[in-house]
């Protein structure tokens, strides 16, 4: 029998932007990732396949509390929300993170985009919520041609309205259907896609619905990032707050209070749920489950 070898990694799957085990976004988590490789951490986010692997080490930069890398079972990504919320989830569960009844805890994370600021918000000890803060972003149209070869790969109509925009956030496209029957009826043709998205230089693709299941949300959507290895994605926070600042910006949310609820992965059975508050810094916030933990043998 083969003895296992020493030092064996602690790993967490984590569902994120949900109080329910196997609903929500699944991430593993690996806390004490310092030595790893970039090809190692390459490698286990591979063998696990979820959209995203967490990889927490010491900062290396002043202002930063911790260090944090987002891996899909293809690439490094240079932002990841529901990796980041099923990270801190992990930290302060295992208590590596104090909290308090009485006061937010603020930490800043040194990532692949920049340092990022989370607070963590354990005032009710029964309903922890993470919030993101992330910078304010832009939109541009797609040109003609741009539009043309997304909507074809969506297998849309060649009119949309209001017109794909890309963001200057992540790079991602948004793309309005007008009813929930639309939008669980889309079927892309993932290649095309992927090829389209790969040449263009976008992260993923937001195809979103003001028509919702449930009366408090805003938009009901579905997000896709196949060249990155993430076919569908079940919850996808990071395209949150753009989509979010592009409804005010249209003049959509006229009247609607912050925070507010997206809706997503209802139809692949992961349903969640991520607040985004534009009061003042574009913030999105959402809750975390561990699902296992073990070791991980290299």
């Amino acid at each position: 029998m083969t003895r296992p070898p020493a030092n064996p990694l602690q790993v967490y799957w984590v569902d994120a932007f949900t109080r329910d085990r196997f609903r929500g976004n699944a991430a593993v988590v690996v806390p004490q990732a310092e030595g790893l490789t970039d090809e190692q951490m390459q490698l286990i986010a591979r063998e696990v396949n979820c959209s995203e692997t967490a990889f927490i080490s010491p900062a290396t930069v002043p202002g930063a509390d911790m260090r944090l890398r987002w891996f899909t079972p293809k690439i490094e990504v240079d932002l990841c929300g529901h990796a980041t919320v099923a990270a801190l989830h992990v930290l302060v569960s295992t208590g590596v993170i104090k909290t308090s009844l009485e006061s937010l805890q603020i930490m800043h994370l040194q990532t692949r985009s920049g340092i990022l600021p989370v607070t963590i918000d354990a005032t009710d000890p029964e309903a922890s919520w993470i919030w993101l803060s992330l910078p304010p972003c832009q939109f541009q149209p797609l040109s003609q041609e741009q539009g043309r070869g997304l909507l074809a790969c969506l297998g849309l109509s060649s009119q949309v309205e209001p017109e794909p925009v890309v963001d200057s956030l992540n790079r991602d496209v948004l793309v309005a259907v007008d009813n929930l029957s639309s939008l669980s009826d889309l079927q892309p043709d993932f290649t095309s896609l992927g090829h389209l998205a790969s040449q263009q230089g976008w992260r993923g693709i937001c195809v979103y619905s003001q028509d919702t299941l449930e009366v408090d949300s805003v938009a009901h959507l579905r997000f896709f990032a196949p060249h990155c290895g993430i076919t569908e994605d079940p919850v996808t926070g990071s395209v949150s707050v753009p989509l979010v600042s592009f409804l005010q910006q249209k003049g959509q949310l006229e009247g609607v209070a912050m925070p507010v609820t997206l809706e997503q992965g209802d139809g692949l059975g992961r349903s969640g749920r991520v607040r985004v508050d534009l009061s003042e810094q574009p913030q999105l916030g959402g809750q975390a489950i561990t699902v296992m933990q073990g070791e991980l043998y290299l």
